[in-house]
């Protein structure tokens, strides 16, 4: 058996318009508690019920007024009781009298500003008022956030702890939210190991399917780690097909042109691909395709090489699928703080990490791991000749922001 070249490479921005194209996204909902819902997508719109807040209330510390009565300071104004948060004063202020009242309490009847602590001095039974206010002032009225029978969040708003906060405001005790989209994760390949076996000749420990479960659960997905598949044709349909009851299927090795790297023959066979072979280094052997209502995904083998394409590739289909915002990247400006020379027929991730507000390169290989593990960003490199002096300006995308 001869090994299998790639067609053309297909370029980093072409294939990430495929995937924007091809990737769904989840129609399914449920009910979850809202203390749950941080991190998910609403499923339908929020109208307010009532308003919020229901009753005029007192901004800030102080005394409740006829505004007309502050018109002249001082002047002194006979004090009637206190109102605080929670309880309900049961009289009326009327012209010459004022009455104490705590942030957040409601606005008594009569009143229609609040004079703050500071700008009063209490004298017995009256306070002196020491600066005018105009009616409305240090107060809000009833539906100043939010008006009964007005939209507050239509569905597909993303939920932050300020969405939370007005679902919270509207009494709201459990959201529909979108689905997370459920992905399967296979790895193969005979060199591979599950944790807590002893290594055999040749063998080492699975890293793909771990780190490939965190940043699936990281961008809006339910990971399942599947196990390792054996590295031939009817184990990779076996997986295949398992793969097929996900909404995605994420498969580690088996993709690149070894001999025994089968995976694209199957997905051939069983469904569809859109491109085999990008146009980045590390990476060149990824896959993207389709097998019946699942998207599947062909990541290298290469621990460095397989995380660096799940950011690049995997992570922005996961986002569309799951209707999260798109991934903001954090990009800095940092001077190289060592110059290097490279050349290529393909668009360079090189990762580095940034010391002394200076970028430093750290990756190695692409079965070396911890070319992530000390990263901090990534620069890239474009196709063909690159010279980096010590000192010159390039711009690291940040990972972990």
């Amino acid at each position: 058996m001869t090994m299998k070249p790639f067609g053309e490479l297909m370029p980093r921005l072409e294939a990430l318009e495929i995937i924007e194209a091809k990737t769904p996204q989840v129609t399914a909902t449920e009910k979850i508690p809202i203390q749950e819902s941080v991190g998910r997508v609403l499923a339908t719109d929020i109208v307010a019920g009532f308003n919020v807040p229901p009753f005029p209330r007192a901004s800030m510390d102080g005394y409740a007024v006829k505004a007309t009565d502050t018109e002249k300071t001082p002047t002194k104004l006979k004090l009637i009781g206190a109102q605080h948060t929670g309880g309900i004063f049961e009289g009326t202020v009327n012209n010459g009298e004022c009455l104490e009242i705590a942030t957040g309490s409601p606005m008594p009847d009569g009143a229609d500003a609040v004079v703050m602590v500071e700008y009063s001095e209490l004298e017995g039974d009256y306070v002196v008022i020491k600066r005018s206010v105009t009616p409305g002032k240090n107060m809000a009225t009833a539906g100043e956030d939010m008006i009964k029978g007005t939209k507050v969040l239509e569905s597909g708003a993303y939920i932050t702890p300020g969405v939370l906060g007005a679902l919270a405001a509207l009494g709201y005790t459990d959201i529909m939210v979108y689905v997370k989209p459920r992905v399967a994760i296979y790895s193969s390949g005979p060199e591979i190991a599950p944790q807590g076996t002893p290594l055999g000749p040749g063998q080492i420990y699975d890293i793909n399917s771990y780190t490939l479960e965190s940043v699936i659960q990281m961008n809006g997905g339910e990971p399942e780690k599947r196990g390792i598949m054996e590295d031939n044709l009817e184990s990779i349909k076996r997986s295949l097909r398992d793969a097929s009851n996900y909404d995605i299927g994420v498969f580690s090795g088996g993709s690149s042109v070894g001999v025994k790297d089968l995976f694209g023959e199957a997905i051939e066979e069983l469904g569809e691909i859109y491109f085999h072979g990008v146009k980045t280094k590390p990476g060149k052997p990824t896959l993207f395709g389709k097998l019946w209502d699942t998207m599947i995904f062909g990541m290298p083998g290469y621990p460095t090489s397989c995380l660096n394409n799940s950011y690049v590739y995997l992570l922005p289909a996961l986002r569309k699928m799951a209707r999260l915002p798109a991934k903001h990247w954090v990009k800095v400006l940092v001077p190289i703080g060592e110059g290097f020379e490279s050349k290529g027929d393909r668009e360079q991730f090189i990762t580095v990490e940034i010391r002394e507000g200076k970028a430093y390169r750290v990756f190695k290989q692409s079965g070396d791991i911890t070319s992530m593990t000390h990263a901090d960003g990534f620069i890239i490199l474009p196709i063909g000749y690159s010279k980096l002096e010590t000192g010159d300006t390039v711009e690291v995308t940040l990972l972990n922001v």
